[in-house]
């Protein structure tokens, strides 16, 4: 193996085991086998990028019926990946850039880059996407400082 893969392998294991992050979008399924059926959600952990499809673990249930935006507990599996194993009582807080110049030492304006996820109101419905009828009632939008980035249906 060469060194890049050492490094790497340590990397993972040294990642956190256990994060608190927040769901944006409703259960999934995302594989099924006729038997048994695994279902996957999108998680904010206070990053750039949230997660995507990180499946929910097989023996809690009570998951499936989660809200949007509704906190909960990851947990790194023995594979070294994320499965959100149950709620949690924390959620990731805002993330706020403010850019410095150092050279003159002046603050820029601050940006919010907070994630979040909420239903779509009526007038947004139809004033998004050409009217009522092309964005389904219930349908999920994933806002970034408050200016909608995507909709999930």
């Amino acid at each position: 193996m060469s060194i890049l893969t050492y490094i790497t392998q340590a990397e993972i294991r040294a990642a956190a085991e256990e994060l608190d992050g927040k769901i944006l979008t409703r259960p999934a399924l995302l594989v099924t086998d006729g038997l048994s059926m695994l279902y996957a959600v999108d998680v904010d952990i206070g990053q750039e990028s949230p997660l995507r499809n990180v499946p929910i673990a097989r023996a809690n249930r009570d998951l499936l019926y989660a809200e949007v935006g509704a906190a909960v507990r990851l947990r790194r599996s023995e594979s070294g990946r994320y499965e959100v194993s149950g709620f949690s009582q924390e959620a990731p807080g805002t993330f706020i850039r403010i850019p410095v110049s150092l050279t003159t030492f002046v603050l820029g304006p601050a940006s919010d880059e907070t994630l979040s996820a909420r239903p779509l109101t009526y007038v947004e419905l139809g004033t998004i996407g050409g009217g009522y009828g092309v964005c389904p009632y219930g349908a999920i939008g994933i806002f970034k400082g408050g200016i909608l980035q995507e909709i999930r249906a």
